[in-house]
């Protein structure tokens, strides 16, 4: 981009290229978890693998923004690839909680390892004040977003 536009434009429009960029590539490795798994439905597998003692559906629908209907199809998506189980929720036995199967936690772990060594080679020759700028920043910019919602 031109420098004579706004560096808010320039900010936008470099995270979009590195968004539609790790998209990408996120889906080019998708078939390491499993060879039947999107995007779309990837998103909501992590958000299950990130909640350490299960999730709820109307939950995970809350956190990620989107209708329960829109939840519902992607969790029998992933029932029906083997990749999620349901538990009994300990705090209220008629509700059920959302996990990863061991295999997928697993299988997610090492995509996630994978991902965080391609990141660490992208910055292998920063120097660390500038990494740890960029940290911060992207903190940042996480904290100010979810203020909105």
């Amino acid at each position: 981009m031109t420098s004579d536009l706004p560096a808010d434009l320039d900010v936008d429009f470099e995270l979009t290229r590195f968004v539609r960029r790790v998209r990408a590539r996120s889906m080019r490795h998708l078939a390491e978890i499993h060879p039947k798994l999107d995007y779309g439905t990837f998103t909501f597998l992590l958000a299950i693998c990130d909640a350490p003692d299960g999730i709820r559906g109307s939950e995970l629908a809350e956190g990620l923004g989107v209708h329960k209907s829109t939840a519902s199809r992607a969790i029998a998506t992933l029932e029906r690839l083997d990749l999620v189980n349901r538990i009994p929720d300990p705090d209220d036995g008629r509700a059920q909680l959302l996990v990863p199967t061991p295999p997928t936690a697993q299988r997610v772990g090492d995509y996630r390892r994978r991902s965080h060594e391609r990141l660490v080679a992208i910055m292998e020759h920063w120097d660390p004040e500038d990494v740890r700028l960029f940290a911060r920043s992207l903190t940042r910019l996480n904290e100010g977003a979810e203020q909105l919602l």
